[in-house]
């Protein structure tokens, strides 16, 4: 019996330390696909900008924009460093303060609050309209 139980937890650990190794794998051909995807925008961005003006100034228009997209990054990365982590609450504590409200059969089931997802789809699709508007004006 004993034998049957380290088998299977034998079996699960195997799956799982699987799972990490395939996640892992795809993770780093995503992140080298990346990579090379934004060293090719990098060169294409160089070459616009040398026709247009001096390949000097594009390449310093280049840093520039790489050094204001890592700097809002690590500002972004010291901000949830020091927000103080969330800790789950505990899984049955809305059960008491459920059973103490009265339930009324006859209200309307409460409307769930609006997702992340569609409130910054609306705010896309208002910033195009306002492209598009805004040129024709």
């Amino acid at each position: 019996m004993l034998k049957l139980l380290f088998g299977l937890v034998g079996a699960e650990v195997n799956f799982a330390l699987r799972r990490a190794a395939t996640t892992g794998l795809l993770l780093l051909l995503g992140a080298l696909l990346l990579c090379g995807a934004l060293f090719a925008l990098m060169a294409a961005l160089f070459i616009a900008l040398a026709e247009a003006y001096d390949p000097l100034v594009a390449a310093l228009l280049i840093a520039a924009l790489a050094l204001l997209a890592g700097i809002v990054l690590l500002i972004v990365a010291y901000a949830r460093l020091k927000a103080p982590a969330r800790t789950p609450g505990l899984p049955l504590a809305g059960l008491r303060a459920a059973a103490n409200r009265p339930v009324d059969p006859l209200a309307p089931p409460p409307r769930p609050p609006f997702a992340a997802q569609t409130v910054v789809g609306i705010a896309a699709v208002a910033a195009i309209v306002g492209l598009i508007l805004g040129r024709r004006i």
